[in-house]
């Protein structure tokens, strides 16, 4: 088999890391392109890089992937929006989403340009 060393492991790994997240990106435009994404920057970038969404999301509608698109919200995090909703009803107002776990007020603040109940 190959014999590789630690540092070669872990380059052949971010490589790998790499091309899986190309891949996802490349997925994500295809099944919506008319959505209009700015990822923001590594750490290098700026702190707060622009995210473009062109209409506003409906936390008590929107897919696992609609809510990943939105900015500071992860696979985990869309998770919980989505099994609180499906466990206790639809949110009757933006705050209620403060409920859901590692959803709190800071980050709230700052995603309530891109949510919307309507």
């Amino acid at each position: 088999m190959l014999n590789l060393t630690r540092q070669e492991k872990q380059v052949l790994l971010f490589v790998g890391a790499v091309v899986l997240v190309g891949i996802v990106i490349g997925y994500l435009q295809k099944i919506s392109p008319s959505s209009k994404v700015i990822l923001p920057q590594g750490r290098g970038g700026p702190r707060t890089a622009p995210t473009v969404i062109e209409k506003k999301t409906n936390p008590n509608k929107a897919s696992l992937e609609e809510l990943i698109r939105l900015p500071e919200i992860g696979p985990v995090l869309a998770g919980n929006i989505i099994e609180y909703r499906n466990s206790i009803g639809a949110f009757k107002s933006l705050e209620e989403l403060q409920k859901v776990q590692g959803l709190g007020p800071k980050k709230l603040k700052r995603l309530k340009d891109y949510l919307s109940l309507e």
